[in-house]
C-alpha cells in the first residue's frame, strides 16, 4: 500500500521513514532491503529520491548498497541509529549553514592557494598530522590531528588574515567532527581525501587541489546532512 510523504525535504523524509522501519523491525538489520523501486513506490516518492536516501544512510554505515544484489543493512544498524539520534541534538545549537558556507569559500581557497605556495616546511606538517591519523585510534587525538592538518593547509596558503578567517570556522568544524567521528567510515574515508589533497599540494598542483578539497568537503556535507535527518524521536524508541 502506498504511503505518500508530504514533507519539504522528501529526501530527508524517506531517511525518517527507513530508520523507522528498521527500528520497528520492518527492514531486519543483517538483512537486505525491498528493492529500490519497490520502496519508491511504497513511499510515493521518486527513484531518485529513495537514491539519494540511499546515499545518506550509505555515509553515516547504516545500509551498504552492492552492485548486483541490493542493499544491505548493517547489523548494528539499530544502536547507531540511536547513537545518531543523540549526535543529532548535540548539532542543533551550531550554526551549521554558516559554518559549512564558511568553510566551503575559505577552505576551497586557501588548500588552491597551499598548492601553488607550500613550501617543504608546510608539506612536513601536513604529512605529519596525517601521520598520526593514520595510526591513531582515539576518537580525540584523531580529530585533534584532523584540526592539526586543516591549519597547516591553511597556513601554507600564506595569507595571514584568510588563516585568520579561517581558524574560528575551523574549531566550529572540529567540534562537529568530534560529535560525527563514531559513524563509521568517517575518519577513514576522509583520510583517503586529504591524503589526495596532499598529493596535489607536493605536485603544486591547484586545479586538483582545489577539487578534492571540494569533494572533501562534499562528502563531509553529505555526512551532516544524514546525520540531521535522523528523526530523535524515533532514533530513541524501542
Amino acid at each position: 500500500m502506498s504511503m505518500p510523504l508530504n514533507r519539504d525535504n522528501l529526501t530527508n523524509a524517506v531517511i525518517r521513514e527507513i530508520q523507522a522501519m528498521i527500528l520497528r523491525g520492518e527492514i531486519q538489520p543483517g538483512d537486505w532491503m525491498m528493492p529500490q523501486p519497490e520502496l519508491a513506490s511504497r513511499l510515493g516518492v521518486g527513484l531518485s529520491t529513495v537514491r539519494e536516501a540511499i546515499k545518506g544512510l550509505t555515509l553515516i554505515g547504516i545500509v551498504e548498497p552492492q552492485a548486483g544484489r541490493g542493499t544491505w543493512v548493517h547489523a548494528d544498524a539499530p544502536a547507531l541509529l540511536r547513537m545518531l539520534s543523540l549526535q543529532r541534538v548535540r548539532l542543533t545549537d551550531l550554526d551549521l549553514e554558516s559554518v559549512i558556507e564558511a568553510r566551503r569559500v575559505l577552505e576551497v581557497e586557501l588548500t588552491t592557494l597551499a598548492a601553488q605556495r607550500a613550501t617543504e616546511e608546510d608539506l612536513a606538517s601536513i604529512a605529519s598530522a596525517l601521520n598520526t591519523m593514520r595510526h591513531e585510534e582515539n576518537d580525540v587525538v584523531f580529530m585533534g590531528a584532523d584540526l592539526a592538518f586543516h591549519l597547516a593547509v591553511a597556513h601554507a596558503a600564506h595569507n595571514a588574515l584568510l588563516e585568520r578567517f579561517y581558524h574560528v570556522t575551523a574549531q566550529v568544524m572540529n567540534e562537529i567532527n568530534t560529535q560525527i567521528a563514531p559513524v563509521p567510515g568517517v575518519k577513514d574515508q576522509g583520510l583517503t581525501l586529504q591524503e589526495d589533497i596532499l598529493e596535489a599540494l607536493r605536485a603544486h598542483n591547484p586545479q586538483e587541489a582545489r577539487q578534492r578539497a571540494i569533494a572533501l568537503i562534499e562528502r563531509w556535507c553529505g555526512i551532516l546532512g544524514a546525520v540531521r535527518a535522523i528523526d530523535g524521536k524515533n532514533g530513541a524508541a524501542k
